[in-house]
């Protein structure tokens, strides 16, 4: 639920940083999803002659995709998870960490 309890400059101001906090999370889950999604594809081995495969893989390609340029990145790990799948994976799920790590207290 967005702030409603001000009105005025300060109140416009609050509903703003509320909704990019929430575009913010969006996008986030988002990529989370797509490479959680393109690991356990590529672990599992399935087909990309499923159209549903097919685009997962499809979709979660430019997130792999700065990862492969590292030398042993296209090793395959799990399945045919390559090492660039799975670190994207944990990169993304490790992002919050570091986020709260830095965070300072009040």
């Amino acid at each position: 639920m967005i702030y409603q309890g001000r009105s005025g400059r300060g109140a416009t101001q609050i509903a703003r940083s509320q909704l990019a906090v929430r575009l913010g999370i969006a996008v986030y889950a988002a990529l989370c999803a797509a490479a959680i999604l393109r690991s356990a594809v590529l672990i599992l081995a399935l087909p990309e002659s499923v159209w549903s495969v097919g685009t997962i893989l499809s979709l979660s390609a430019p997130i792999i995709r700065p990862l492969t340029a590292i030398p042993p990145a296209n090793r395959v790990v799990a399945g045919a998870a390559t090492l660039s799948d799975l670190t994207a994976t944990l990169l993304l799920l490790a992002l919050p960490l570091a986020l709260l790590a830095r965070r300072q207290r009040r």
